[in-house]
């Protein structure tokens, strides 16, 4: 018997392990079965799990939500609830762990989110996936290159992950799922996914600055993040990347966090990168965190930003205020709008 994770709890398993095996990586196998006549439906079999699998679910929310072949095999108890299939099973939806253990795929529950939480939560959940960091809180570890394994201001993430899945990949997942429920509100929020974000920062920075202005957001064209760009210095070429890049115009937006853990060489650092950016004839704007956060100064920096992109302005009226209040309340939970 076997544990299909759906939906929350496939979520948060994949963050654990994304957070906590060595090389990042999910592992696993696809699940080539053609239905799912031996998955698990009573909690009483779940407690029988090996010791792995149950340390696993020790970092899964109760009730566990997972996914059963049939109607008759639906309960819903304190320790378990599940589901059934919807449409039934294909490639492509599930990787076996090991120890009794699958889990949905980051594209398959990207789309059973897409069903039950708003685009934008379903939004900051896809860059995440397809970005290097997972929402996942463990304590800091310093690898080989001197970087923090753990580096953010609320202390929650993971970083330097590689990306558990692509927007490429996600979109070609999609395609084959019409019909299925979740598909077309994934679809939707899919447009908006890119990948290769470092942080929950450059995400919230992206999608503040690009997102419609129908939810909140500027308007403005899509960048790259963090593609590689080689610049020439005195020492020859080296490899940078820029946060935010628009490579039409060649301009970068850095952010850069203004925490105190950051520490000295972690700015110096950034302030290296700037500096040689800026002799390749790259245009960087920096935007601290206390700029992101303020609204005034963030509504400063976006406009600035859009007259060096050559975006015509459009009036920003108190309903698209109230949109973008609403945006920035999800994306930088601690904000607060101005009285």
């Amino acid at each position: 018997m076997r544990l299909y994770l759906a939906g929350e709890s496939a979520l948060e398993l994949i963050r654990y392990l994304r957070s906590t095996n060595d090389d990042g990586r999910l592992g696993g196998e696809p699940v080539r079965r053609k239905t799912l006549g031996d998955a698990i439906c009573r909690a009483a079999d779940v407690k029988s799990l090996d010791e792995t699998a149950t340390r696993w679910l020790e970092h899964v929310s109760a009730p566990i939500h997972a996914f059963v072949g049939d109607r008759a095999q639906c309960t819903r108890t304190k320790a378990l609830v599940t589901h059934v299939l919807d449409g039934g099973m294909r490639g492509g939806l599930f990787l076996d762990l090991g120890h009794d253990i699958c889990i949905s795929t980051p594209q398959f529950v990207f789309m059973q989110i897409a069903e039950k939480i708003s685009l934008v939560e379903t939004l900051r959940i896809g860059m995440e996936l397809c970005g290097h960091y997972s929402r996942w809180r463990m304590e800091p570890r310093v690898l080989g290159n001197g970087y923090y394994k753990e580096y953010e201001e609320n202390r929650a993430c993971t970083f330097l992950l590689p990306a558990a899945m692509r927007v490429q990949g996600v979109v070609a997942f999609l395609e084959g799922m019409k019909g299925r429920r979740g598909a077309v509100k994934a679809r939707a929020a899919a447009k908006w996914l890119l990948d290769e974000s470092a942080s929950p920062m450059e995400t919230a920075t992206y999608l503040l600055l690009c997102l419609p202005r129908r939810v909140g957001g500027y308007g403005l064209p899509k960048p790259m993040l963090n593609p590689k760009l080689v610049v020439k210095g005195p020492t020859g070429e080296s490899e940078r990347y820029p946060d935010l890049y628009w490579k039409s115009h060649n301009i970068d937006v850095e952010y850069n966090s203004d925490s105190a853990h950051s520490g000295e060489w972690a700015r110096y650092r950034d302030s290296k990168r700037e500096v040689e950016l800026v002799v390749a004839n790259v245009k960087v704007l920096p935007l601290t965190r206390n700029q992101l956060f303020d609204e005034d100064d963030f509504n400063a920096f976006a406009q600035g930003l859009r007259k060096l992109l050559a975006v015509r302005r459009r009036e920003l009226d108190a309903g698209w205020e109230a949109c973008r209040n609403e945006l920035r309340e999800a994306l930088l939970p601690s904000w607060r709008p101005k009285r």
